[in-house]
């Protein structure tokens, strides 16, 4: 018999997609809608097989989130300067952004890596 599912990775489930999607809003609003809705289908599909305890999600949350802290790494050392001059103002959006989404992305990390966890999820 199986353990009862945490409440920990029902939200995980359900709100992992935050971390990677907290982005600026002049970016936000230039994706198109087609690639909105193939984003959160394949985040709704990783969050269903999450909550039915598959591995492979598991492993793929932390992926898909360590990626994205690789990803807001890389750019934030371009781009957190506007114009991208130096002694340019600080691009409030990407540095508020760059910090949410990291922070969002390491809870999940975290929690998803914990040995309760991990032994749920085998």
């Amino acid at each position: 018999m199986r353990n009862k599912l945490p409440i920990g990775l029902v939200l995980v489930a359900i709100l992992q997609f935050i971390g990677p999607l907290i982005l600026p809003p002049t970016l936000i609003v230039s994706i198109k809608p087609v690639m909105w809705a193939i984003i959160l289908a394949l985040f709704a599909l990783l969050g269903v097989n999450l909550v039915r305890r598959q591995s492979w999600a598991r492993v793929a949350t932390v992926f898909v989130q360590g990626f994205s802290i690789i990803v807001r790494l890389l750019v934030i050392v371009g781009h957190s300067i506007q114009g991208g001059e130096l002694g340019g103002a600080v691009d409030g959006w990407q540095v508020s952004t760059f910090v949410l989404s990291v922070i969002v992305s390491g809870i999940i990390l975290y929690y998803v890596d914990l040995p309760d966890v991990q032994i749920l999820m085998t």
